[in-house]
């Protein structure tokens, strides 16, 4: 069935609502089972640097990323314009760890790393309470 461009506003509209952006600097954060998890992290353009997910638990499902987040960022897509956008659905009620990783581009030797980590809670379809 194709909805009418009304519809299809409505139904983005519920999208951005239930998801959930999570904040650049890491941290807790609670989504609602089924509901989709954005985390937009900066880059650093020119430095040749860049963030892969280092690791994440079975309570999230990785659904696309990392993108790069245009400016101006449309309005259908959840997200910080300029950015590096990772994208996730909410599988199973629980809690899980989310990490990343800022590295350096290959053949390029640099002792440090920074790393972004979310400790995520998932709570069951239907609850809307605060953790």
């Amino acid at each position: 069935e194709i909805l009418a461009e009304t519809e299809l506003d409505s139904v983005c509209a519920t999208l951005e609502r239930e998801g959930v952006l999570a904040p650049a600097d890491g941290g807790a954060v609670v989504v609602r089972n089924g509901a989709p998890m954005v985390v937009s992290l900066p880059p650093e353009p020119g430095a040749g640097f860049g963030w892969i997910l280092k690791s994440t638990g079975p309570g999230l499902a990785f659904i696309g990323g990392p993108d790069v987040t245009v400016n101006p960022k449309p309005p259908s897509i959840m997200g910080v314009a300029e950015t590096t956008t990772f994208r996730f659905r909410a599988k199973a009620p629980g809690t899980t760890v989310v990490e990343f990783a800022y590295v350096a581009p290959p053949g390029q030797s640099v002792a440090t790393e920074r790393t972004v980590r979310y400790d995520v809670t998932v709570t069951p379809e239907g609850f809307f309470g605060i953790l």
